[in-house]
């Protein structure tokens, strides 16, 4: 499923794409949507994620959000590019250069854009991690709130109502970079054991974004390592890397527990420098 840097990544694609520019025609074939095949004129004033969820603003004061779950995919083409996939049309918008199309979604409402917050994933949504106004302090203050200072963090840094945006490879490197185990609570932390989470969390996830899923430091990686290694061809610390060397001490990295139910994995690379991977 696409996290937050990925879906944000995503609406800035739609955004140029299909904002205050001219629709020459758009589909909505899922029944949820279905009404606005009746509109002659289809205009989209704003385009913005929060968390995993991308709001299409329409000039007619409706907005669909969709959410794209595990399935789920949008697209910027060319009119011109040929379709090599069998996924499932749900929406399309016409430009007169390119089309922006979902595909295979399921989780795609219609309502009025004054009634966004009342939305069923919207509104019991966190704080967008990647959102400019979401700064380390919020999340500190969200660590130490009554409904999360008491529960683990592996767990707190995939509810959505928590931290919004944040998934299986941030949880990952958040937890690498901070070293913490996933066991813990933020009532077991000390002050600069919550600062340094906090920070991990807030530059993590913005580094993601702005590399394109990459988590690692480019400058830091290369001055501590050199030409060792091609940095074009890793992405992660530890997430995607059972079985492979810890960059940093050399150990394997290994599977550490398993919860079922809700698929965690946490895998640790080496016990005394808590380097964790969560997958």
């Amino acid at each position: 499923m696409p996290e937050g840097p990925e879906i944000k990544r995503m609406a800035d694609s739609l955004s140029k794409t299909i904002k205050k520019k001219k629709i020459v025609s758009a589909q909505f074939l899922y029944p949820t949507i279905h009404t606005l095949n009746g509109l002659k004129d289809i205009s989209v004033v704003d385009v913005l994620a929060k968390g995993k969820t991308i709001i299409i603003r329409l000039g007619n004061q409706n907005s669909i959000i969709t959410h794209n779950q595990l399935y789920g995919k949008w697209t910027v083409n060319y009119l011109k590019t040929k379709i090599k996939h069998n996924r499932k049309l749900r929406i399309e918008f016409n430009t007169e250069k390119k089309a922006a199309r979902l595909w295979s979604a399921t989780d795609i409402t219609l309502l009025k854009s004054k009634m966004e917050d009342r939305h069923h994933y919207l509104k019991n949504l966190g704080p967008d991690i990647l959102s400019d106004s979401t700064s380390k302090d919020d999340v500190i203050e969200r660590l130490r709130s009554k409904s999360y200072f008491n529960k683990n963090l592996g767990g707190s840094l995939l509810n959505q109502n928590f931290i919004a945006g944040l998934g299986n490879y941030l949880r990952s490197e958040i937890l690498f970079f901070s070293g913490l185990l996933p066991t813990i609570r933020p009532k077991e932390l000390n002050y600069l054991q919550t600062v340094k989470l906090s920070e991990a969390i807030k530059v993590i996830s913005v580094r993601a974004y702005k590399q394109k899923g990459n988590t690692i430091d480019q400058e830091e990686f290369s001055d501590r390592f050199g030409n060792i290694y091609n940095f074009r061809l890793i992405r992660h610390m530890v997430f995607n890397r059972e079985n492979q060397p810890c960059f940093y001490c050399g150990d394997t990295v290994k599977n550490f527990f398993k919860v079922l139910g809700d698929i965690i994995i946490v895998e640790l690379a080496k016990p005394s420098t808590s380097i964790f991977i969560v997958s």
